[in-house]
């Protein structure tokens, strides 16, 4: 309303300034000025006051305020989910009981079905000393130490080492079914030490039971 009402008088001041400009019959010998130069002249007033309302609208104007845009936060991501390990529950296998022999001692002992013992009258004596070609006999008891029946005709013979004998005699048949518990006299067999000192091992087998290892041990002079 106020721009309006000094516009309004901007252009009545203009209207006066061109009527007062407008030539008129000369009075006294002032100079006169001439329709072009009073329209110019009341142009630039209108462009000055233009310019001067430009300038106190500018001036009224609030000044701007600067919205400030929040900072976009960039949310910080949960941390990784961690599976946890499983545990490692140990296996523990119970060792199995160990077969050993009835001399051996400790352990868990099962009698096998063929099993022997020999050392019943066993002749020569363990480790008995001998000169040099000295002859003597060997014989031993054999026993069936086992849970079943040896048939008969089962060998019992010479089977490693040295052999007293010298090529002799060396091989007895059992020519009778022997039970549980049950024994036998294998021998005599003619035998000489050998001619070098030392000790000396003669075995035998006995055919049909692994578990049966006669032997006769003897030192020489």
């Amino acid at each position: 309303m106020k721009m309006t009402i000094r516009f309004a008088m901007l252009i009545s001041a203009a209207a006066l300034l061109l009527s007062a400009c407008v030539p008129t019959p000369a009075a006294n010998d002032g100079a006169t000025i001439d329709a072009t130069q009073a329209a110019q002249m009341v142009e630039e007033a209108v462009q000055k006051a233009l310019d001067g309302q430009a300038t106190q609208n500018a001036a009224n104007q609030p000044a701007a305020t600067a919205t400030l845009l929040p900072a976009t936060v960039t949310p910080i991501p949960a941390p990784a989910t961690e599976t946890p390990i499983p545990t490692v529950t140990a296996i523990v296998i119970a060792p199995t009981a160990t077969t050993a022999p009835a001399s051996g001692g400790g352990g868990t002992y099962t009698t096998p079905q063929y099993y022997c013992t020999y050392n019943q009258g066993k002749r020569p004596k363990e480790n008995e000393v001998f000169a040099a070609g000295d002859s003597f006999d060997i014989k031993f008891t054999i026993v069936n130490g086992g849970t079943a029946t040896w048939p008969a005709g089962i060998d019992v013979k010479y089977g490693y080492n040295t052999d007293f004998t010298n090529g002799g005699t060396s091989r007895m048949e059992i020519p009778v079914a022997l039970g549980p518990g049950e024994s036998y006299q294998i021998g005599p067999f003619d035998a000489w030490a050998p001619n070098q000192s030392g000790h000396y091992v003669m075995g035998f087998i006995v055919e049909g039971v692994d578990n049966c290892t006669p032997y006769i041990a003897i030192n020489v002079k």
